[in-house]
C-alpha cells in the first residue's frame, strides 16, 4: 500500500473517530508495523505544518488526532457559538502545575503544597477533563492519586509531558 493511500485511510479513520486513537491501535486495524506507521505520522505531521494545511494531525504522546489548526480556532468558535477561552483560575492553574511535575501525587499531597483545601479544584479540574484518577497510593487510607490527562496536553499544546518547562531551581 503506498504511503499516500495510507494515509488516506488514516485521514479517515481519525475524523471518524472524533477523538484521539492509540498508535498502536492504528497499527494493528490496518496491519502496519507501529514504528513505521510513527514515522509515516512524523513526516505528515511536518507536511501538514510547512503546507499550512487546514487540518493538522496532533500528537499526544503514543495517540494522535485529526484536528483543526490553532489559527482557525476563533473562526470555528464564532460559528458554533462556543467560548474559546476555557478560564482557568490561579487556584486551578497552581493545582495543575503540582499534578503535572509530581504526579501522580494525593489531594493531601497537593494541600500540604498549596496550603488550602484542593477539593473543590480538583473536583473541577476532572470535570474539565485535565486530571484523572491515575490509581490509589499504598498509604493508610489508600488515598487517590492523580494525574495529568491527554485533555491538560492539549489544552496547553504539548504533544508530551517532557515538553513542560522545567522548573526553577531552588537557591
Amino acid at each position: 500500500m503506498r504511503d499516500a493511500e495510507l494515509m488516506g485511510k488514516i485521514e479517515n479513520i481519525l475524523f471518524a473517530a472524533g477523538d484521539s486513537m492509540g498508535i498502536g491501535e492504528l497499527a494493528a486495524f490496518l496491519g502496519k508495523d507501529e514504528a513505521e506507521l510513527t514515522a509515516l505520522l512524523e513526516e505528515e505531521i511536518v507536511r501538514r505544518e510547512r503546507e499550512d494545511s487546514g487540518l493538522v494531525i496532533k500528537r499526544f504522546e503514543d495517540r494522535v488526532q485529526l484536528a483543526t489548526r490553532e489559527e482557525y480556532a476563533e473562526m470555528l468558535f464564532s460559528l458554533f457559538g462556543e467560548s474559546s477561552e476555557e478560564e482557568l483560575t490561579r487556584a486551578m492553574l497552581e493545582t495543575l502545575s503540582i499534578i503535572a511535575y509530581k504526579q501522580p501525587v494525593t489531594r493531601g499531597e497537593i494541600e500540604e503544597l498549596r496550603g488550602v483545601n484542593t477539593s473543590y479544584v480538583l473536583g473541577v479540574l476532572l470535570e474539565k477533563n485535565l486530571i484523572h484518577e491515575a490509581g490509589r497510593k499504598e498509604a493508610l487510607g489508600r488515598p487517590i492519586l492523580y494525574a495529568t490527562s491527554e485533555g491538560f496536553l492539549r489544552h496547553f499544546g504539548l504533544s508530551s509531558l517532557e515538553e513542560l518547562p522545567p522548573l526553577p531551581q531552588e537557591a
